[in-house]
């Protein structure tokens, strides 16, 4: 079938019909896309990390040479990168403290990379191929994180200086020219000093040459023998500066090496659905990790393997972009230690080769359709994959807009850390930060879930410390039975029962249901009942006694000096009660 012929009739393969005078179109285009879609971070506030590095950080309050030398010679929360606190210094001669040059620095670099990646992707593939995937690195929601968090100027000054690194090394192997080469070694050397992700580089630069059937003449392999030599200083100075004690490095590397190897396929296969259906976005993900080997483990190392099978078995073009993926993963998949096991902003640069490896499937799918009808069904289609992501990215990019905003979303969305979802304590804080203030209403019901949570807990340890003692099954069981009464109500208001996420900033998510605080009284009159039932028991029981009396007793300096609290710390003999003491929401 003639190609040419079906491009003069499609969208997408406008810029292979396009002349010399018009070749700034897919360029105009892009631009225009980018800038529609992330205009509004221009009115963002610092949110998150920002405020330590461009508030906190004397280093970049100006350009003076004390200050550069600061920069160029020291680190910053366990990383080195000069070339990034420079940009900031730099936006900071410009706008002080004010956000909005800060993120108009960063829109500009990001729309840098849109631009610069078609560039180098028409040289790698067809232009149509080139301005899909590009159009999908624009408005693919998962790149929210990065361009509208202004501490990932990191990531996308890192890119930038790749993707140049990236075109000379692509004019060396035609030009074969030693000035090339050069350029391409200090852009390498400016992306490491933006960020550590792109070390990955010269694995890159030896797959363009696999993908370009290139023989391993002697110059050849030279270059790239230079290129993987600093690669691996950079990668030395890097777990230097970051890991500087042994026990940092035990603390950061959970469960060491055998358990992240065990879980790879787990972080690979989230990362590749994030890429087909980017949802929930959080600026806090988690990861389940595996601390035995399993059936889920087995069936996503089944996975992988056929993933790699296929790749084995394709052409070298798609064996680049697949393995380009897995490439610039490779950082951030544990094989290093790290404490963030996944992140939305880990796929900035490994997308791309989704994105690529998509653009080829839909235009080898759309080359078999003969009539105009069926190639133009099939552009809408993906024109309306293209909205459903752009849309996406409008509707969760207010998320960024402040810390209020932010952590109100993510406690909705992350649902097992504790870094984020400390849930009462956190609406309290952001309340008292922005002056928010809660109705009545809103208070009294916090106050009832909390204390239900209050319920629940002691239900529980109570239940578990009689089976630890050899009481098998049965207390437990007792003790659970008024617990999943308790839960009922928690699912009755939220939906959950474990994890409820109910209090929001400002109140609670919604209005409980009528039927709740019926059964609440119910439950509060039974409640009485049951403690009575379970004194008679278990307080005079010779068993208990003996098992429990004078064994571990914590004394009550060592109590406040290790911080607990609650019953424990009152039962030591400190009279200290959190909600008397320093009483929050309606406690007195």
């Amino acid at each position: 079938m003639n190609t040419s012929t079906n491009n003069s009739y499609t969208f997408f393969g406008f810029p292979e019909r396009i002349d010399a005078r018009q070749r700034f179109l897919p360029y105009a285009l892009l631009l225009a896309v980018t800038f529609a879609l992330y205009a509004t971070t221009l009115y963002f506030n610092f949110v998150w990390d920002d405020i330590a590095y461009i508030e906190r950080n004397y280093r970049i309050h100006g350009l003076s040479p004390a200050r550069l030398w600061a920069v160029w010679t020291s680190t910053y929360m366990g990383h080195y990168a000069p070339i990034q606190h420079t940009f900031l210094a730099i936006l900071h001669s410009f706008s002080g403290l004010e956000a909005l040059g800060y993120h108009l620095g960063q829109l500009l670099v990001h729309a840098g990379c849109v631009c610069l990646l078609y560039f180098i992707l028409k040289k790698l593939e067809a232009p149509r191929i080139a301005l899909l995937a590009s159009l999908l690195f624009a408005v693919h929601p998962a790149n929210i994180e990065t361009v509208a968090w202004i501490s990932e100027t990191k990531s996308t000054l890192a890119f930038f200086f790749f993707l140049l690194s990236f075109w000379f090394f692509i004019r060396l192997r035609e030009r074969e020219r030693w000035s090339d080469g050069i350029l391409c070694s200090l852009l390498f050397i400016l992306s490491l000093l933006a960020k550590i992700n792109t070390i990955v580089a010269p694995a890159i630069f030896l797959l363009y040459d696999y993908k370009q059937g290139f023989s391993f003449k002697k110059s050849r392999v030279g270059s790239l023998g230079w290129f993987f030599l600093m690669s691996a200083i950079f990668t030395a100075v890097h777990l230097s500066v970051f890991y500087t004690s042994q026990d940092t490095l035990e603390t950061t590397y959970y469960g060491g090496f055998g358990l992240h190897l065990q879980n790879f396929p787990q972080l690979v296969l989230f990362y590749i659905c994030m890429v087909v259906f980017p949802h929930p976005l959080s600026a806090w993900q988690m990861a389940v990790i595996y601390e035995d080997f399993n059936w889920v483990l087995g069936v996503g190392w089944c996975a992988m393997l056929g993933i790699f099978w296929l790749l084995y078995r394709s052409n070298r073009s798609i064996q680049f972009w697949g393995l380009w993926f897995f490439v610039f993963l490779a950082p951030v998949l544990q094989i290093v230690p790290f404490p963030i096991w996944i992140a939305d902003r880990y796929l900035y640069i490994p997308a791309i080769g989704m994105f690529v490896l998509g653009s080829k499937l839909f235009f080898l799918v759309g080359d078999r359709f003969a009539k105009l009808w069926q190639r133009l069904g099939w552009e809408m289609v993906m024109g309306a994959v293209l909205l459903a992501f752009a849309w996406h990215t409008q509707n969760h990019l207010p998320v960024w807009s402040n810390n209020l905003t932010l952590w109100a979303a993510t406690t909705q969305t992350c649902m097992t850390s504790a870094y984020c979802h400390n849930n009462l304590g956190l609406a309290l804080a952001i309340e008292r930060l922005g002056g928010i203030q809660v109705s009545e209403r809103g208070e009294y019901i916090r106050i009832i879930m909390v204390e239900l949570t209050r319920l629940v807990n002691h239900v529980a340890v109570t239940g578990f410390l009689l089976n630890d003692m050899g009481a098998s099954g049965t207390p437990l069981l007792y003790a659970f039975r008024e617990r999943e009464k308790i839960l009922d109500l928690f699912e009755m208001a939220s939906g959950s029962r474990m994890m409820c996420n109910y209090i929001r900033p400002g109140g609670v998510r919604e209005e409980l249901p009528p039927q709740f605080l019926e059964r609440a009284r119910e439950l509060v009159h039974r409640f009485p009942r049951f403690l009575d039932e379970y004194e008679r028991l278990l307080t005079n029981n010779e068993i208990i006694k003996q098992r429990t009396q004078q064994v571990g007793i914590l004394p009550k300096a060592l109590a406040v000096n290790a911080s607990i609290t609650g019953p424990m710390l009152r039962a030591t003999g400190v009279n200290y009660d959190i909600r008397k003491v320093d009483g929050y929401s309606i406690y007195p």
